[in-house]
């Protein structure tokens, strides 16, 4: 099993935004040129592991890949690079991708970044495979594998600050776990890394688990040959080797995360889940604040609210005012347990007084229960927002971004009037009235206008701003264009989030003055200049967005069919199959839109649905029988022959029937010992209409033309005897004597067991397989349309989410969610017809019956055996079995007297 590392080794990764590192690092900025990326990199090795100029421009295998480095910086969007020596090598997959993009500083292959796992998978995820300790050391390792020990195996430095900040033990083992967290963990299952369908069938199974370590004990470190270890921003490379039953020895590649990937900083954040922001004296008011816990443990954290009447600066009395608390938490401070990555819900009501009031509510405000950095989001204060007037703007479920645009402080001129206190002014006034976006996590793509700089002449400084920004779905923990669903329990719910705008700043203009001082009667003029001050009002703006979530429920109604068999009876020679088709995976788009300040869509964006949806139709099946040349028919100029009186073979082609005239009484007279040849033509049609994402064939059809096939039975008990003097049956089956002839033995001819007396072919069976013209086939492909207006086929319809046809009309009415079909993918109807014939004796052989033949009634029965569908493995199986048909044909022999009566006559 090998597998390279998503970000290969030695990749360098500057993602300053993400880690936000208070390192040199930082400063540095991402590298313009590969000679910037090795220098970066030496860097880091030197502060790390005290080795100088570590990574050259060549080696013993090549120089530097300038080229992979140098694709990387100018693609932009791609923030880390890969350090390879030498050429790509190893195996050449499909595509010309080859196993190795070059090798390491140490002369180690370096695994092709995506590559897949072209040996194949056991099923056995990562943690749990029989992995060799301290391989290092291992003899049949060392043999094998040419491994060497080095300094990186089992390292550990705790005198390093610059490493345990990240790496508090001093080794590797966190960045390996992280490392394999973020190549293997999560949802990643075995179709990800699958190469040409090798063990397919563990398509869909986990190849590790999160955090996971060894299964037969230890640590990371125990097992992992480092062959190259990791830097601020540039990945490791280990390598672990596993022992099998059979003695081989394989080996799988290791990721080891860069030590920035692995600091991480837990986090508690409290928000207003619910603050309505009006209520009228002595309505019920209910707030609701959402704790949300991104550490991975159940922890216990004290929290406490305040709900305060501003006009008293009173906390609100319980009892007159019914405050009660619910949620996770029944009282107004304690202590709250969130669970391991979790969020709590509490909720405090009350009956709104007659003055506005101040909503306060903090959890760990110290950061000390559990420790955390990040405090802000700890502490929630409605203040100066209150509870009062305040209509929040609703934005639909099918929103992704909305322009907004107001103007600030109601759109009234802010103004900062400056006086001038004595002399006259100098230059222009200047200053800031500074408009702050205090929630950027709410004002995307926040913007101002109509507030220049200051510079005027005058000194009644007016400004007028306006405010622009957009409200962002993803801001809101929603995200389906990039596959995050939030599904809320009631949909008519919406999240809610405040918008908050802060204004405030001033002004100042020089003025001057004329300053006279006299002594000794000599007068003397100085001018003085000073700065006059004032400031714009200050304040708060805040807007409220309420923003809806659906995103489709997780199964459709399935279509209603029949699931039936219509005339199954014994004696109808038509049946007609009704069934559900099996279904088929179908992925679903909807649209959704980016809204400008009008409310007006201006950009359509096909997302896709958050659940696959499943295409079945009716399956329908007609099966109907004939006899083209029945019993009757075929045995009509023999027949007539003998009421004749005809002499010679001629008039006989099938049979001889016996030409005494007190024998004419029976319809079908035989005497024993003249041949009596088996004979008929029956046919019968299959069609079936079954629904396919191809086009070929369908085994549905070819399946049920078989089954009706085997099921068809020719049989009599005559007895005949063969080429060896044996008296036996139509199955050429030797009889037992009885008396002075045999005992009755049934035979019987199917398209199983076509053979008869002397091995002659006496059923005979004409289909595709034989003449292509009894088969046919009409395919129509049904159509759908991603575009709203576009066509969409009703059956289609039928199984996805906001139509009248699947009964779910409502989600588009209600929460304006509607799919359709993405593009690119085939559903065909599938019309198939077969006619099949059965022709018993097609060689018109001739069978004698043996001349000691008892006399009797020897009945002739043509029959449908039923057909077991239960046993298939196709969709109609569920209709369990067909009726047979008792007689589709069929005569009653009957023998007096012998060939032998003849003779001596």
């Amino acid at each position: 099993m090998k597998r390279a590392l998503v970000l290969a080794i030695l990749s360098v990764i500057f993602v300053a935004a993400v880690f936000q590192m208070d390192t040199y690092s930082d400063a540095r900025g991402k590298p313009a040129t590969p000679a910037e990326v090795l220098k970066f990199a030496n860097e880091d090795y030197l502060d790390l592991y005290g080795v100088k100029d570590y990574f050259k421009e060549e080696t013993s295998k090549g120089s530097y890949r300038k080229d992979l480095l140098q694709k990387r910086i100018a693609s932009g969007a791609e923030r880390y690079y890969e350090i390879v020596y030498g050429t790509s090598h190893g195996t050449q997959l499909d595509g010309g991708l080859y196993e190795y993009s070059g090798y390491t500083r140490e002369g180690n292959s370096v695994p092709t970044e995506n590559v897949p796992w072209f040996a194949g998978w056991s099923g056995t995820q990562i943690q749990n495979l029989s992995l060799i300790k301290e391989s290092w050391e291992d003899d049949a390792v060392q043999q094998k594998f040419k491994v060497n020990t080095n300094k990186f195996d089992r390292y550990q430095n705790t005198n390093n600050s610059k490493l345990t900040a990240y790496l508090t033990d001093g080794t590797f083992e966190q960045a390996i776990i992280e490392g394999l967290n973020f190549e293997y963990g999560g949802n990643r299952t075995y179709k990800d890394f699958m190469y040409r369908d090798q063990n397919k069938e563990l398509q869909d199974k986990k190849v590790y688990t999160n955090n996971a370590t060894p299964s037969k004990g230890g640590k990371w470190i125990d097992y992992v040959h480092v062959l190259q270890p990791p830097t601020y921003f540039s990945w490791g490379y280990g390598t672990v080797y596993i022992s099998h039953n059979s003695g081989n020895i394989t080996y799988l590649d290791i990721p080891i995360a860069p030590l920035a990937l692995v600091e991480q900083e837990y986090d508690l954040k409290a928000e207003f889940e619910q603050l309505p922001l009006q209520a009228q004296t002595g309505e019920q008011v209910q707030v609701q604040i959402r704790v949300d816990s991104s550490f991975p443990e159940e922890i216990k954290t004290p929290f406490r609210w305040e709900i305060i009447q501003v006009s008293t600066g009173k906390a609100i009395n319980s009892s007159s005012a019914k405050l009660t608390f619910t949620g996770h938490a029944q009282k107004g401070s304690g202590e709250l347990v969130i669970p391991k990555n979790g969020e709590r819900l509490l909720k405090a009501s009350f009956k709104m007084p007659d003055s506005e009031v101040r909503i306060k509510f903090s959890v760990n405000p110290e950061g000390k229960t559990p420790k955390e950095k990040q405090l802000a989001n700890n502490v929630l204060d409605s203040h100066p927002i209150a509870v009062k007037l305040l209509k929040p703007q609703p934005l639909g479920y099918n929103v992704l971004t909305r322009q907004v645009e107001f103007p600030i402080y109601g759109g009234a001129p802010l103004v900062a009037q400056l006086y001038l206190p004595r002399g006259s002014w100098i230059n222009n006034a200047t200053g800031q009235l500074h408009v702050t976006n205090a929630t950027p996590d709410v004002f995307r793509q926040y913007n101002v206008s109509g507030n220049p700089v200051v510079d005027d002449p005058g000194s009644h400084i007016s400004r007028q701003p306006i405010v622009s920004a957009v409200i962002d779905r993803k801001d809101f923990g929603d995200d389906p264009e990039h596959g995050k669903w939030l599904n809320p329990a009631n949909p008519y719910s919406p999240a809610v989030k405040e918008g908050r705008v802060d204004f405030q700043g001033g002004v100042q203009r020089t003025y001057k003055y004329d300053v006279t001082s006299c002594s000794n009667g000599t007068c003397t003029t100085r001018t003085v200049t000073d700065t006059a001050t004032a400031s714009f009002p200050q304040g708060t703006d805040r807007k409220l967005y309420e923003m809806y979530f659906y995103h489709g429920r997780k199964e459709v109604p399935e279509p209603v069919v029949d699931s039936k068999i219509e005339q199954n009876t014994g004696t109808s020679l038509s049946k007609k199959l009704l069934w559900r088709t099996e279904p088929y995976p179908v992925d679903v788009i909807r649209w959704m839109y980016h809204l400008d300040k009008n409310n007006q869509a201006y950009q359509a964006v096909a997302v896709n649905g958050q659940y696959k949806r499943s295409f079945t139709q009716q399956g329908m099946g007609d099966i109907a029988w004939s006899a083209d040349r029945p019993q009757r028919q075929e045995y009509q100029t023999s027949r007539t022959a003998a009421k004749e009186g005809q002499a010679g073979k001629a008039g006989y082609d099938k049979a001889v029937f016996a030409t005494d005239r007190e024998l004419q009484r029976f319809n079908y007279p035989v005497k024993s010992g003249y041949y009596f040849n088996p004979a008929g033509s029956y046919s019968f049609k299959v069609k079936t209409v079954v629904y396919k994402p191809v086009k070929d064939d369908t085994e549905d059809h070819k399946e049920l033309v078989q089954r009706v096939i085997d099921s068809f039975r020719y049989e009599n008990d005559l007895i005949y005897i063969n080429n060896k003097k044996i008296a036996v049956n139509l199955s050429n089956e030797p009889l037992a004597k009885q008396g002075g002839g045999f005992a009755r033995k049934t035979g019987i001819l199917t398209a199983a067991s076509p053979k008869g007396v002397n091995g002659e072919v006496l059923l005979a069976v004409t289909d595709r397989s034989t003449d292509g013209s009894r088969y046919s086939k009409k395919v129509v492909e049904l159509e759908h349309s991603q575009d709203v207006k576009g066509d969409t086929h009703e059956y289609w319809k039928k199984v996805m989410e906001g139509y009248s046809q699947s009964s779910t009309a409502g989600s588009n009415t209600a929460f304006e969610y509607k799919e359709f079909v993405k593009d690119g993918q085939k559903m065909y109807q599938i019309t198939e017809e077969t006619r099949v014939t059965i022709v018993i004796n097609p060689k018109n052989s001739y069978l004698y019956t043996h001349a000691n033949m008892a006399d009797g009634e020897y009945p002739i029965k043509v029959s449908v055996g039923n057909v077991e569908l239960g046993k298939s493995k196709l969709a109609y199986r569920t209709l369990g079995s067909i009726q047979g048909i008792t007689t589709l044909d069929g005569m009653t022999v009957t023998v007096k007297g012998s060939m032998f009566d003849d003779l001596n006559n």
